[in-house]
C-alpha cells in the first residue's frame, strides 16, 4: 500500500533535481547573456550621442580602403584588424569615395578620411562602424568571465564580469572605431588561452593561444608586449633549484626549457602567419607598384641611425609587412610629448602619467577593491599561484612600459591592464565575503557604487573621473586630451545651442580641420587653433573682445597641442569660471569676453604669412599690433624678432628674444 507514494515522491525528487541541474547550467548562460546585452546596449547608446572623435574618420576610410583596393599604404601607424572588421558593414554601400593624392602618408590619412567621412552621411557611417568596433568589447567581456570561471570559478567570474561591463573606460572607447580595446582583447585572450593550454594541454589549445597572440599583433602595435608576457609566464613555470636548501638544478629542467622554448616558438610562429594574413600575405604596403610617401628610407631617420638601420635591414629582408613598419617607427622615434596631469602643465611625457591616469579615471570602487585585494588568503595560497602570476605579471609588463614610454595620450593606452586586475581583485572579493556577512556586505555596496558612478557618467564616458577627484564634472581640471576631450562633444553642444536659441557663438574647437563642425549645425565662428598654428594656417584679424557665447573644447584650452605653454592663446581662460559645461568636454563662457591673446595670435599669424612672402614693414606693423594688444605674450616678441631679423635688424631682434624668453620661463614657473 506504501510502495506508490514511496515512487511517485522519489520520481518527483529526481525530476526535480533534473530541473535544478538544468536551471544550474542554464543560468550561468542566463546571467552572461543579460549582462552581454546591458554593456552592448550602454554602447550602442553612448555612441549614438558621440561626434566623431579625432581619429576615427582615418580609420575609417583606411579600413574601406583595404578591403577595396588592397591599399594598406593609408594610416599604417596602426595594423589593419580593428579597421578592417569596423569597415565591414560598408562595404555594400554606395558611397562616395575621394582619390588619395601623392602626399606626405602623415597628414594626407586625416585628408582623405574627412572628406570620406562628410561626403557622405557621416554620422551612418560612424554608427555602423562603430557598432561592429564594438565587437571586440562585447567578445572582451565574454573572455572576461571565461577565465576567470576557468581560474576561480562561478561566483569570481560574474563579479569580475560585472566590474568589466560598467567600467568606464572599456565603455568610453569600446564603442569607438579605435584600436586600444582591440588589443586589449587580444593581449587578455592569449594569456587566457595560454593558462589554459598550461592547465591541459593539446594542440587545438596551443594553436589558440597563437591565434589570439596574432589578434594582439594585428590590433596595435603595442600588441608586441604578448611575446614578453608570454616569455616571463612561461619562466615562472620553471622550477630553478629542487629547494631552497639544494642548489641543484631540478632534474629534466634542461628538457623542461627546451619544452617551453618550442612552444613559445610554434605560438610566435602562429602569431606572426596572422600578421602577415592582415597584410594579405604581401611585404608592399601598396599595390601595384605605387609606393608610400615619403619612402621608409627617409620615414625612418628621425629613429637615428641605429634604429633606422634595423628597421630598414627588416625591411630587405621581408620579415614583416612593410605598412607594419611604417606604422612602429614613431613608436620608436625620440619625441617630446606636453601633457597635463592633476591640472598641472608638463612640457614632456611623465613617468607617473598613467598611476595618476588610473587613480583618476577608475571608479573608487575599483580602487578600494585594488586596495582589499592583498587581504584575500586565497591570493597569497600556494594553490592559486599560477592564477595570480597570469594576472600580475601581464599588469606589471604592460604598466612599466606604459610608464617609460613617451606616449602620454591617455588612459586608452593603459586599457590593457584592467581586465587582468579586475579578474584579479574580483577573486580577492569574493573570497573575502564569504569570511564574514560585513565584508560580503562592503562588497555588494562597493559592487553597487561601481555601478552607480559608471551609470552617472552615461553617456560622457570619455570624460569620466571618479568621486574622489570631483566626479566628470571637474575632469578638465586635471587632465586633457582623450582622457576629457576628444573632439565627442559636438551634438551635445548642437543640443545646448538649439536649447537657448544662440544664433551667433564662437568656438575654438581642438579637432578643427579633423572633423567638420558644420555637419553637426554648429553656427558658431572658428577661433584660432593649435591645428591652425601647426598647420600655419592664415586667420582674420580677431578683436581683443568679442560677444558671447564662446565655446572652448578643453583639450585647446590645455594647450598640450599648441608649440608651449607660453604660446597658448587659451591660457587666461584657465583663470575664468565658464557659464556651463557641455558634456563635461565644452566649457561655455557668455557675455563680454575678453580675448586680447587670441586676437595677438591672429596678427602673429599674418605677420609670418607676411613675412615668408616678404613684405617684411607689413610683417612688422603687425607684430607691433600683437603687442600692443598683448604686451606680455611670448610669441608675440618671438614673432617680431623674426622679422626684425629678416630685416637685418639683429640687435633689436636679441632684446626681443630675450623678452619673450623671459616671460616664457615667468609662464613655466607660474605652472
Amino acid at each position: 500500500m506504501n510502495l506508490r507514494p514511496t515512487r511517485l515522491a522519489i520520481t518527483l525528487k529526481v525530476m526535480t533535481n533534473l530541473k535544478l541541474a538544468r536551471l544550474c547550467r542554464i543560468g550561468p548562460v542566463i546571467g552572461v547573456t543579460l549582462l552581454l546585452i546591458i554593456m552592448a546596449a550602454e554602447l550602442a547608446l553612448s555612441a549614438r550621442q558621440q561626434s566623431q572623435t579625432f581619429d576615427e574618420a582615418c580609420h575609417t576610410f583606411a579600413g574601406f580602403n583595404y578591403w577595396k583596393n588592397f591599399d594598406f599604404g593609408l594610416n599604417p601607424e596602426h595594423p589593419p584588424l580593428v579597421k578592417l572588421v569596423a569597415a565591414i558593414p560598408l562595404l555594400r554601400l554606395p558611397l562616395h569615395v575621394p582619390s588619395i593624392p601623392d602626399e606626405n602618408v602623415r597628414t594626407v590619412e586625416y585628408k582623405v578620411g574627412h572628406d570620406f567621412l562628410y561626403s557622405n552621411d557621416a554620422q551612418m557611417l560612424l554608427w555602423r562602424t562603430r557598432l561592429a568596433a564594438a565587437s571586440f568589447t562585447i567578445c572582451l567581456a565574454l573572455a572576461v568571465f571565461l577565465v576567470a570561471y576557468s581560474m576561480w570559478g562561478s561566483g569570481p567570474a560574474f563579479l569580475a564580469l560585472i566590474l568589466l561591463v560598467f567600467e568606464p573606460n572599456i565603455l568610453a572607447h569600446g564603442a569607438l572605431v579605435t584600436t586600444d580595446v582591440g588589443v586589449t582583447f587580444g593581449l587578455f585572450l592569449a594569456v587566457g588561452c595560454f593558462y589554459l593550454y598550461l592547465k591541459k594541454p593539446s594542440y587545438l589549445r596551443l594553436v589558440g593561444v597563437g591565434l589570439a597572440a596574432g589578434i594582439a599583433l594585428g590590433a596595435k602595435h603595442s600588441g608586441i608586449l604578448i611575446f614578453p608576457i608570454l616569455f616571463f609566464l612561461a619562466l615562472v613555470e620553471l622550477p630553478p633549484f629542487r629547494g631552497p636548501a639544494q642548489k641543484k638544478y631540478a632534474p629534466g629542467l634542461a628538457n623542461r626549457v627546451l619544452r617551453q622554448a618550442a612552444l613559445l616558438a610554434v605560438i610566435f610562429g602562429i602569431a606572426l602567419v596572422m600578421l602577415w594574413s592582415f597584410y594579405g600575405f604581401r611585404f608592399a604596403a601598396r599595390p601595384s607598384g605605387l609606393s608610400v610617401n615619403p619612402p621608409l628610407s627617409q620615414f625612418a631617420s628621425p629613429m637615428g641611425p641605429r634604429a633606422s638601420a634595423i628597421v630598414l635591414k627588416i625591411a630587405d629582408w621581408h620579415l614583416l609587412p612593410e605598412a607594419y613598419l611604417y606604422g612602429a617607427v614613431p613608436i620608436y622615434s625620440p619625441g617630446a610629448r606636453p601633457t597635463v596631469i592633476f591640472g598641472k602643465y608638463y612640457p614632456k611625457s611623465q613617468w607617473f602619467f598613467y598611476p595618476a591616469n588610473f587613480i583618476v579615471k577608475s571608479t573608487a570602487a575599483l580602487l578600494l577593491f585594488c586596495c582589499m585585494a592583498p587581504l584575500s588568503a586565497t591570493l597569497r595560497h600556494k594553490q592559486f599561484r599560477r592564477e595570480v602570476l597570469f594576472l600580475l605579471i601581464p599588469t606589471g609588463i604592460y604598466l612599466v612600459v606604459a610608464m617609460v614610454s613617451a606616449f602620454n595620450y591617455g588612459v586608452r593606452h593603459l586599457l590593457p591592464v584592467y581586465p587582468f586586475l579586475i579578474v584579479l581583485i574580483a577573486s580577492g572579493a569574493w573570497h573575502l565575503g564569504q569570511q564574514h556577512r560585513a565584508l560580503a556586505a562592503l562588497v555588494a555596496a562597493l559592487i553597487l557604487f561601481h555601478v552607480a558612478s559608471s551609470v552617472r557618467a552615461f553617456p560622457n564616458y570619455i570624460s569620466y573621473a571618479n568621486e574622489l577627484w570631483g566626479g566628470p564634472e571637474n575632469a578638465h581640471r586635471i587632465l586633457a586630451d582623450s582622457n576629457v576631450d576628444w573632439g565627442q562633444g559636438l551634438i551635445a553642444m548642437k543640443r545646448y545651442i538649439d536649447a537657448h536659441q544662440i544664433k551667433d557663438c564662437w568656438f575654438g574647437y581642438f579637432a578643427s580641420g579633423i572633423v567638420d563642425v558644420s555637419y553637426y549645425g554648429i553656427p558658431c565662428k572658428p577661433l584660432p587653433t593649435s591645428y591652425m598654428d601647426m598647420r600655419q594656417l592664415p586667420m582674420p584679424a580677431l578683436p581683443p573682445q568679442i560677444d558671447g557665447p564662446v565655446f572652448i573644447s578643453s583639450t585647446e584650452m590645455s594647450g598640450i597641442f599648441w608649440r608651449g605653454v607660453w604660446s597658448n592663446p587659451y591660457l587666461p581662460f584657465q583663470k575664468i569660471q565658464p557659464s556651463a559645461l557641455i558634456a563635461n568636454s565644452i566649457l561655455v563662457y557668455d557675455g563680454k569676453v575678453e580675448v586680447s591673446a587670441l586676437s595677438a595670435w591672429t596678427h602673429e599669424s599674418q605677420s609670418i604669412q607676411l613675412l615668408q612672402a616678404g613684405k617684411l614693414e607689413q610683417a612688422l606693423a603687425e607684430t607691433d599690433t600683437a603687442i600692443a594688444i598683448a604686451p606680455d605674450r611670448a610669441i608675440a616678441h618671438a614673432s617680431r624678432a623674426m622679422v626684425l631679423s629678416a630685416m637685418g635688424r639683429k640687435i633689436e631682434a636679441s632684446g626681443e628674444i630675450y623678452k619673450a624668453r623671459t616671460m616664457a620661463l615667468a609662464i613655466l614657473a607660474s605652472r
